[in-house]
């Protein structure tokens, strides 16, 4: 495939060109049939990518030190989250400030709830403990 496009820098007038082929590959699904990938354009990559995207060049999340979301998450958050699920998963409202037990979501087993409760109620620790840290930090600036 050749992508043909200009594109405009930031603060310049100038409209650039930019003409250059985009590599596709394929792979081979487990139940029949292929996957189409493209192969990155950037100098030196050529990683295989269903997702490029846009810029002066369009490129791989790798060549433009693109992160998800999870990835920039402090620890705190992260354990949030998790106990979150763990909190879905059990049929639980509210976020883990949200105190007490619930109980046993119906045709779970005693052993798993018991697991996931403590798993819960670890990673509320951990993310109070994180968030206390950040209040400390806050209320030492006053």
């Amino acid at each position: 495939m050749i992508l043909d496009y200009r594109h405009q820098d930031r603060g310049s007038d100038e409209w650039q060109a930019e003409r250059y082929p985009v590599y596709l590959d394929n792979t081979p699904c487990h139940m029949g049939g292929e996957r189409h990938w493209f192969l990155c354009p950037a100098r030196g990559c050529g990683r295989r990518v269903a997702i490029l995207y846009g810029g002066a060049i369009f490129a791989c999340r790798h060549c433009y030190r693109l992160a998800y979301p999870s990835q920039r998450e402090k620890p705190g958050d992260r354990a949030a989250r998790w106990a979150d699920r763990i909190r879905d998963k059990m049929g639980w409202p509210g976020g883990i400030l949200e105190g007490g037990d619930w109980g046993k979501p119906k045709g779970m087993h005693w052993r798993t709830y018991e697991r996931l409760c403590r798993e819960h109620d670890a990673l509320s620790n951990c993310a109070l403990a994180d968030y206390q840290k950040l209040l400390n930090r806050l209320s030492s600036r006053f």
